[in-house]
């Protein structure tokens, strides 16, 4: 019986210490870390196929993105790593590579090098359920967007 009572006031003690650091965590200002680990995209597409490139013509719409990007993310902790790939001028233009940066409150500055030679830092902000790319700087020649939201792609499951 008087295992059980010390064991029952330990419990006590740990969960009345839990609360405290949380409420100290939120008394510093310190919001949660985002979560911006998974797949994202985002893809402008012409209205007619009128707007396509004549080797086109023949494709469906949604086959052949005026513009798009895609990232892939992997996040431990405030460690951000990943691929992304993009495409500009009905994929005239591709651009891809890997990354990585540190998440800062819900936002990631990323550096990214242009297939063409440019350099550009984008922050990544999660705003709900969609992610900010803003373009802040950049120099040389690419073929990345300025100022986009992706949203997060969701896997179909299979039919059964």
């Amino acid at each position: 019986m008087r295992i059980k009572t010390i064991f029952n006031f330990l419990r006590v003690l740990v969960v009345i210490a839990l609360v405290g650091l949380l409420q100290s965590a939120k008394a510093q200002g310190r919001p949660p870390m985002a979560n911006l680990q998974g797949e994202w995209e985002w893809a402008i597409y012409a209205k007619s196929k009128a707007e396509l490139p004549p080797a086109y013509r023949k494709e469906k719409l949604r086959d052949v993105p005026a513009a798009a990007i895609y990232l892939k993310l992997k996040q431990r902790g405030n460690k951000l790593t990943g691929s992304y790939s993009g495409s500009d001028r009905f994929l005239a233009r591709l651009e891809d590579g890997e990354l990585e940066a540190t998440i800062r409150d819900n936002s990631a500055k990323v550096d990214l090098t242009s297939g063409f030679g440019g350099l550009v830092t984008v922050l990544l902000t999660l705003q709900g359920k969609t992610l900010h790319w803003k373009t802040i700087k950049s120099e040389g020649e690419s073929y990345f967007p300025n100022d986009v939201f992706l949203h997060r792609v969701v896997k179909q499951k299979r039919g059964r």
